[in-house]
C-alpha cells in the first residue's frame, strides 16, 4: 500500500477512482510523485489537497482528502498540456 507523509493512501472506490486510474494509466507511484513534487494550482476547502505534476506532454492531477489516520484519494486524471496550462504549472514562456 502506498503512503504519503507517514499515512496510508486509500483509494475511494465509491467515486470510481480505481477506474479513473486504469483509464488514465496512472499508478499509485505516480500519485505519490504528484503529491510530493506537484504544484497547487488553486485553493480548495480545508482538508482537501489538489496537486498537478507535469510528466512529458501530460499533466497528472491528483485530489486527496485528509481523513486523520489516512489520506483518501478522491480524484485522479491526466490532461494534455496546453500553453495556458504551462504558464499555470510553470515551464511556459512569460
Amino acid at each position: 500500500m502506498a503512503t504519503w507523509k507517514g499515512r496510508e493512501l486509500v483509494i475511494d472506490h465509491m467515486r470510481n477512482v480505481d477506474r479513473e486510474m486504469v483509464e488514465c494509466g496512472i499508478t499509485t507511484d505516480d500519485v505519490v510523485n504528484a503529491l510530493e513534487y506537484g504544484v497547487t494550482p488553486s485553493k480548495r476547502k480545508k482538508g482537501i489537497i489538489e496537486k498537478w505534476l507535469r510528466t512529458g506532454w501530460f499533466i497528472n492531477m491528483v485530489v486527496v482528502e485528509d481523513c486523520g489516520e489516512y489520506w483518501l484519494l478522491r480524484h485522479v486524471t491526466r490532461i494534455k498540456v496546453t500553453k495556458r496550462l504551462l504558464n499555470l504549472v510553470g515551464g511556459g514562456k512569460k
